[in-house]
């Protein structure tokens, strides 16, 4: 089995945070976003794993270089910005003749793909999509035995025709063959669901797939990022692996912390953080190579890599800009 991680995109509602890493490497609670989808890949019984790379495409070479990896893992870089659709369509021949899985790299989900997997393979569909009921992204139109009959407004209209059609939300984690990509154009951007709808019209409709207690979240914009590292707070251990749950304060090994500070809430500090003396933190989050002065208080607040902050703030951000030009030292 191989897997696809879709993590070419430009991370525009993440801003700024994205302005030094893309989607891909944002931690969660010291677990970036790669780490965590090929340990779930790997715990899953995949064998090599794919990953686009558009915006910041030489952070995430570094990320994956650096690193000794479970399994295979290859960059796929793309010269111009192909989409979802033009994306999986350039990596298909490196996908193998076998039905592959696709993963969004913006969300966190415990489904269990190896079995989705053969359950895709099973239903002789060309892609399979693992879908949900969440209210607020329920626009996937689903018929009455179980296949994807259109996206957004179209599954709207279609749901005013036919009352025994119901609307549901698409997880970003779908199971693909090869050929249902063998209409489609080489190096042009597309989208995903546009193939999707050639295939409807071919009447080969992508089968909906559903799984019992599933944990999804999508962190594709600060709201969500901030919300979701407070979330994994509360839930249970182990639910999430990689991830860690059921821990409020979570400072890495080289985290250096003077005895007198007061850490509230949800805290989570990364590599070569230092807090110094008289420091309060409550609900805050802080990525790499941060230095908090003395006698500062953040509430609320998120600080992106290579910042020092003083002072007292709530609900801010603070990340650094980009200069045109500008050369990242990649993420360790």
């Amino acid at each position: 089995m191989r897997a696809m991680i879709l993590a070419a995109g430009l991370g525009t509602r993440l801003l700024p945070l994205t302005n030094s890493r893309p989607k891909a490497l944002i931690p969660l609670r010291g677990v970036t976003m790669l780490e965590f989808w090929i340990e779930r890949l790997y715990r899953c019984g995949f064998e090599a794993v794919f990953l686009n790379a558009y915006y910041l495409k030489d952070r995430l070479a570094a990320a994956v270089s650096q690193r000794q990896w479970p399994i295979p893992v290859t960059v796929l870089n793309e010269s111009v910005l192909l989409g979802t659709g033009g994306g999986i369509k350039a990596a298909v021949e490196r996908l193998g003749c076998e039905p592959f899985a696709v993963v969004n790299a913006d969300i966190v989900c415990n489904a269990n793909l190896n079995s989705l997997y053969e359950r895709h393979k099973l239903s002789g569909a060309e892609a399979s999509l693992l879908l949900h009921d969440c209210p607020q992204f329920n626009n996937v139109a689903v018929s009455e035995d179980g296949f994807v009959l259109g996206f957004g407004r179209e599954a709207q209209d279609l749901l005013k025709k036919d009352k025994c059609v119901r609307l549901m939300a698409f997880t970003g984690i779908h199971f693909i063959n090869p050929s249902a990509l063998s209409g489609a154009a080489a190096g042009v951007q597309a989208d995903i669901l546009d193939i999707y709808r050639s295939l409807m019209t071919r009447g080969a409709c992508p089968r909906a797939i559903t799984e019992q207690g599933l944990f999804w979240r999508e962190m594709g914009s600060v709201e969500s990022y901030r919300k979701l590292t407070g979330e994994l707070a509360q839930l249970e251990p182990g639910r999430l692996l990689p991830l860690r749950t059921r821990e409020h304060i979570t400072l890495d090994p080289q985290t250096i912390i003077h005895p007198d500070c007061t850490l509230k809430g949800s805290v989570v500090a990364g590599r070569d953080v230092q807090i110094c003396e008289g420091v309060s933190l409550e609900n805050v989050i802080l990525w790499d190579d941060i230095r908090i002065e003395k006698g500062s208080s953040l509430t609320d607040c998120i600080v992106a890599d290579g910042m020092s902050i003083s002072g007292r703030h709530s609900g801010k951000i603070f990340a650094r800009a980009v200069q045109p030009g500008e050369i990242l030292l990649p993420c360790q």
